[in-house]
């Protein structure tokens, strides 16, 4: 006689190994889903600070000459 420990679900009582294992499962694709959205957030914010950048970039005033301080 092999005894199991039992896990409650809406569909009745489960083995532990199998509700635990439903669990894993659905972490692992929570998981992708959230890495895919972190690189999308991540692509815009790089996409964002160039655009800073460039537009920045042509508006700062560049002396026609460096004077010397003394």
């Amino acid at each position: 006689m092999q005894v199991q420990k039992l896990r409650v679900k809406a569909n009745g009582l489960v083995p532990a190994s199998a509700y635990f294992a439903d669990i894993a499962a659905r972490l692992e694709d929570m998981n992708a889903c959230e890495a895919a959205l972190l690189a999308k957030l991540e692509e815009e914010d790089r996409a964002l600070e160039a655009m800073y950048r460039k537009r920045s970039a042509a508006r700062v005033a560049t002396p026609a000459e460096p004077h010397a301080m003394m």
